[in-house]
């Protein structure tokens, strides 16, 4: 007679491999690695390659626009499908992934929260604050930090003939875009670009919660038990020294701030989030995420799009032409330009659009639920439950929206080539799409409005004040892709601008149209 134990193992084994072979059928249609349809292994390899971008792609690329990446998920390059997904009245809804997106120790965020109620009910009251109308001094505060990143330049990182300084400009955008949020959120700036430095030791530490938040994406039964009692010391806390929890400590303080007997009352996000009823502990929540979303994920796209934009002579040459000649005509302002200003120039317009799709900023998955009476995709059904996620760097790289040579940085292929419908059409399908880097209906970015006005000031600003030279073509910068871009060694030399530069000598190419800005944050 056999072992209870044995016998209790075996059944299990037998319910594991009936289960199994369950999640493979569902989806068997849906082509992808060999070893997806059995294991989240595949998965996890690619989430933890440092290169997950790449990998997906290339499953994009051999198995269709949406392929199979683990037993219970799809991933699609598909933007109609994406667009169906997030849609204001689809039954698509968040899926366990957007759980390792919490980063407060007890309470989920507006990015981590999967209830679709208190999702709505957080966008609606939160959407007036990041839209910057009750803090009339947003885009004054962008200008001042980008100001005080060309004195922190100016003073340590010019080069000359005699003097060679290299910068890592990874780091400096970094600075200017965490003390940009800070100074909007909070009405007082962390002080990296004060310091030069990272007071905080945030950004190393970036290096590793967000490879562990890919991980906990995959695995969400790992975050689970890290919210365990027993492990709640291995979590960030705000009373840290560094890193992540260093940052949870002071936005903590400054959202003490603003209750009690002598609370502080600011026009800015957080007074504009109080203002609409959010708890303490909700803010507390919020404003970490704030930092860490709206602050990397710009940060990312100014610095790859000045590396193209530098890389790239007549890009470059055409871009400075094109401002030297609104300078001109009265239509750029000085020591900044104004954010109306730029998205009033053509070309800038199509290098930032450009530099969006050559380095899509968010890269996570961001997988949604199939509604419980499943979908059909594909002219296929797909069964409720099932994870669909995105691929954003293969969706920017699909030939049929973008043209034969979608890995060249062509901001020409803005322009429009002449006045026909078909030809507006073209352009107009790219905007839609490349948008969607800034997701999309009830999913939307709220903090779009300000990563654009950092986008549309912070690169033209620099171009016209600095020469940019990769200080290595052979090895520009160290990357890993987990979500969002890290990079590291991102050595420039910069030099001043002559003055003797002039539209005249540039040159001014025409165009059938202007270059449509990408719109602001959604109102809701």
């Amino acid at each position: 007679m056999l072992p209870i134990a044995l016998i209790v193992g075996l059944g299990l084994l037998f319910l594991y491999v009936v289960r199994t072979l369950q999640q493979y059928w569902a989806l068997n249609e849906f082509k992808g690695p060999w070893v997806a349809g059995f294991s989240r292994l595949w998965l996890l390899r690619a989430n933890g390659s440092g290169k997950m971008n790449l990998a997906f792609t290339e499953v994009n690329d051999k198995y269709g626009p949406t392929a199979r990446v683990s037993p219970n998920m799809l991933i699609t390059t598909d933007p109609e499908l994406y667009k169906r997904m997030h849609a204001v009245r689809s039954p698509f809804v968040r899926s366990e992934w957007y759980t390792a997106l919490r980063l407060h120790p007890t309470r989920d965020n507006i990015t981590s929260v999967i209830d679709e109620g208190v999702h709505a009910d957080l966008r609606n009251r939160m959407s007036t604050g990041y839209s910057g109308k009750e803090n009339l001094h947003m885009e004054d505060d962008v200008d001042y930090r980008l100001l005080q990143l060309f004195d922190l330049i100016d003073s340590k990182y010019v080069s000359t003939e005699k003097e060679y300084r290299p910068v890592d400009i990874s780091r400096l955008y970094s600075y200017f875009t965490l003390d940009v949020i800070s100074s909007i959120a909070f009405g007082q700036e962390f002080g990296f670009l004060k310091h030069d430095d990272d007071p905080f030791g945030y950004i190393d530490n970036l290096q590793e919660f967000l490879p562990a938040i890919i991980v906990f994406g995959a695995y969400p039964e790992l975050q689970k038990i890290l919210r365990l009692p027993l492990l709640k010391h291995v979590m960030p806390k705000s009373t840290d020294k560094r890193g992540l929890g260093r940052v949870m400590g002071f936005a903590k303080e400054r959202v003490d701030e603003r209750f009690g007997e002598k609370a502080i009352v600011r026009h800015d996000m957080l007074g504009s989030f109080i203002k609409r009823g959010l708890t303490q502990e909700q803010l507390e929540s919020e404003t970490l995420t704030q930092i860490t979303a709206g602050s990397d994920s710009t940060a990312s796209a100014i610095r790859m799009t000045l590396h193209f934009i530098s890389t790239t002579p007549h890009v470059h040459s055409r871009l400075v032409a094109e401002f030297k000649t609104a300078l001109v005509a009265g239509k750029v302002s000085r020591p900044v330009i104004r954010d109306a200003e730029a998205r009033a120039l053509p070309y800038l317009q199509a290098c930032i659009k450009e530099g969006l799709r050559m380095y899509p900023p968010v890269t996570g998955l961001l997988a949604k639920a199939v509604p419980p009476e499943g979908a059909t995709i594909d002219g296929k059904f797909v069964k409720g439950g099932t994870q669909i996620a995105w691929n954003s760097w293969g969706m920017q790289r699909d030939k049929e929206i973008y043209g034969v040579d979608p890995e060249i940085f062509r901001p020409e292929r803005w322009l429009l080539r002449n006045a026909s419908e078909a030809e507006k059409k073209r352009v107009d399908k790219m905007t839609e799409t490349v948008s969607l880097v800034f997701g999309y209906g009830r999913f939307g970015c709220l903090g779009r409005g300000v990563a654009t006005m950092e986008l549309n000031k912070g690169i033209i600003e620099s171009l016209v004040r600095y020469e940019l030279q990769p200080a290595s073509l052979s090895k520009p910068f160290v990357e890993r892709c987990v979500g969002f871009f890290l990079h590291t060694e991102m050595l420039f030399r910069l030099t001043r601008r002559p003055d003797a530069d002039s539209a005249e000598a540039n040159g001014i190419h025409a165009s059938y149209g202007d270059v449509a800005a990408l719109p602001g944050a959604p109102d809701s």
